[in-house]
């Protein structure tokens, strides 16, 4: 079992986000992945690179960026950089969009919008070219875009819990963030979605790394541990049940409609 590290400290500094990334290598992390928060935390792409640069051999990835921010093409021209700056540790962390969109009055990418700039996104950090649809004159009607830098391929880890991204997950992904917490049902309802998309690919499972993601502070005052990780678990509750109530135990049901009818995103993580 491997372990990783998100980092989610509130308005950070540069030097403590070093810190945190020398003590994550020295300690033996796999992995160190940075939110895509925009007015809470310094960009995710630029902290990759920057630790990328203090570090050697601790895998850094975005946790995660989207692309109603970022068009594809782009996230995967920064991606294949950042793989070169960090020789070959770099991972695309990608999600439908959460904060970093809501608070810019956006919306979420649809699942097919997302599956999509997903193929796109894979066949560019492949190494190969995409189709570009002619949307000027500039360009001729067989025109295909390629990058012509960075380090290839780029792994790709796709933040789901609802089963039709878990599904485009299995077929698309190396990887999958799993948000839902360590309970052992729902891992198990997550995997047999993933499957089922592997299958349709014609992919294995056992091709597909599974990130647990689960939330932890640490203090010795249990109140104020609490207090601390609050608003980060109410947001992760509401990123989770916005779309689907499948993972709820049916005893919490009415408990996490309440949660949900009365959550307001403008005031979490504030």
């Amino acid at each position: 079992m491997r372990f990783s590290l998100q980092g989610n400290i509130l308005k950070p500094t540069i030097s403590e986000e070093f810190r945190r990334a020398e003590a994550a290598e020295e300690l033996g992390f796999e992995g160190l992945f940075f939110p895509s928060g925009l007015s809470i935390s310094i960009d995710s792409f630029l902290l990759v690179a920057a630790c990328a640069m203090r570090t050697k051999r601790i895998r850094l990835g975005t946790g995660v960026t989207n692309m109603v921010t970022r068009h594809p093409a782009v996230l995967a021209s920064s991606a294949a950089g950042l793989n070169e700056i960090s020789n070959g540790r770099a991972i695309l962390g990608i999600g439908t969009g959460d904060n970093a969109v809501y608070r810019l009055g956006l919306t979420a990418s649809p699942v097919a919008k997302l599956e999509e700039g997903l193929r796109n996104i894979r066949e560019l950090v492949q190494g190969r070219s995409i189709p570009v649809p002619r949307g000027n004159k500039e360009i001729g009607p067989d025109f295909r875009f390629f990058l012509r830098a960075g380090k290839f391929p780029v792994p790709i880890y796709v933040a789901a819990e609802g089963p039709r991204t878990l599904r485009v997950a299995g077929k698309l992904a190396d990887g999958i963030i799993l948000g839902t917490g360590f309970d052992l049902r729902v891992l198990h309802w997550a995997r047999e979605r993933i499957a089922e998309g592997a299958k349709e690919a014609g992919r294995s499972l056992s091709d597909i790394d599974i990130a647990v993601a689960g939330m932890i502070c640490v203090d010795e005052d249990g109140a104020l541990a609490r207090n601390l990780i609050r608003a980060r678990l109410s947001n992760r509750a509401h990123h989770n049940f916005r779309f689907t109530l499948e993972t709820v135990p049916a005893e919490e049901l009415d408990g996490v409609r309440r949660f949900m009818a009365a959550f307001d995103v403008s005031k979490s993580l504030e």
